[in-house]
């Protein structure tokens, strides 16, 4: 088939998920998302989506800004009030709260939050065309051009790559990727709680790993296990009942007795740094662009903070700069690399630091989890980073 011309948009964004969206919604230019997967249903089902995300109070100013925010169903998002943070030795705690009551986080599902955007992103003029696979990208001074699997290529001064960690853009723009495997794998699931858990966020720093408990709304709420080793395979085994009897005495029955109210899923957990996000014509944002480690829970709202500093970055520029300009997209570049080398790094040293095997190093670790919850200023730092 020959090649034909499709009509050309401002910029083209590769990767229809929550991230690309919120960038096309946020961009005053003309915006075509390309997304290879179908198009969404009429309507989400009923069961809680098994991905969740912790938003931040910064995500939620950038959702209300681009009309996402209330276009969520609000009986399906959980406020998170308060986080506690236990340690391996059973003695060791941190926990912390913002002043006034005002929530750290907001736990959001996956598809009703990319739905929520996308209807955004359309209302503000943005194409988007899901079941849309590509064949090749290039990329120039003078803009971007994306060959479409059915031979029609589409046009762009700029082409935004925002599909995710495996992201075919960013081999195809052959920009360096250094990718760090962790020895655990996630484990995800739903659970119903004998007592609710009134907008308490609970994390264990054990010695299999790392288990969280991220509130739903109602008697519900949400794991994310970063399991050591083989436990992964072993907690996915597991009958629905053992499980949850697993799952519940992990946690000390801070709930009472559990019943799994969903699947289980497994994710492996994966360090990703690209040293250069931007070529001329070209750049990467959200999960292409970076991984950290989940245990802080700021993967998305890294990658919601790059599609709002690149829409803010791409209104700024000078008449005499063109979107694709490689010194415009390097001072986005800039700005963002900062905020994610220093989660990275963060994430990345917790992780090690939670590994480490031996009565010195548990010493340690639990004696830094106290010191902290003794300094009441350390906390209120605490806070303030989990609301940006």
């Amino acid at each position: 088939m020959n090649a034909t011309a499709a009509a050309r948009a401002r910029i083209v964004v590769v990767g229809g998920g929550a991230v690309g969206l919120a960038f096309a919604a946020a961009s005053g230019d003309e915006v075509r998302v390309l997304e290879g997967g179908p198009a969404r249903p009429a309507a989400d089902p009923d069961p809680y989506d098994i991905r969740v995300f912790a938003l931040s109070e910064g995500t939620r100013s950038f959702l209300r800004e681009i009309g996402a925010w209330r276009r969520m169903p609000a009986d399906r998002i959980a406020a998170v009030t308060r986080m506690e943070i236990f340690g391996d030795d059973g003695r060791s705690r941190l926990d912390f709260a913002p002043p006034g009551g005002r929530p750290l986080a907001w736990i959001a599902e996956a598809n009703r939050l990319s739905r929520a955007i996308e209807e955004a992103a359309r209302d503000r003029g943005a194409t988007i065309s899901p079941g849309t696979r590509l064949r090749s990208i290039a990329c120039g001074a003078g803009g971007a051009e994306a060959v479409l699997e059915d031979g029609t290529v589409a046009g762009a001064d700029l082409l935004v790559g925002a599909d995710g960690a495996d992201s075919w853009v960013r081999g195809e723009l052959g920009l360096a990727c250094d990718a760090k495997r962790y020895p655990e794998t996630a484990v995800v699931a739903h659970f119903r709680c004998e007592r609710p858990s009134s907008g308490v966020a609970r994390q264990w720093f054990r010695r299999d790993g790392i288990l969280a408990w991220l509130p739903l709304p109602g008697d519900r709420m949400s794991i994310v296990w970063s399991a050591r080793g083989a436990l992964a395979d072993e907690l996915a085994a597991l009958d629905p009942e053992a499980l949850a009897r697993r799952v519940r005495d992990a946690g000390g029955a801070a709930l009472g007795d559990l019943a799994l109210d969903s699947a289980v899923a497994r994710f492996p957990l994966r360090l990703i740094r690209v040293p250069r996000i931007a070529v001329p014509g070209a750049v990467l944002i959200g999960d292409a662009a970076h991984g950290v480690h989940p245990l802080a829970g700021q993967g998305v709202n890294l990658g919601f903070q790059d599609a709002r500093n690149l829409a803010r970055a791409l209104g700024a520029r000078s008449p005499l700069e063109r979107p694709g300009d490689l010194g415009l997209l390097r001072r986005h570049e800039r700005a963002r690399r900062a905020d994610v080398d220093a989660m990275q790094l963060v994430t990345d040293r917790l992780e090690w630091l939670f590994g480490l095997d031996g009565s010195l190093a548990g010493a340690a670790r639990n004696a830094g989890l106290r010191a902290v919850d003794s300094a009441s200023w350390a906390k209120r730092l605490l806070a303030a980073h989990a609301m940006r």
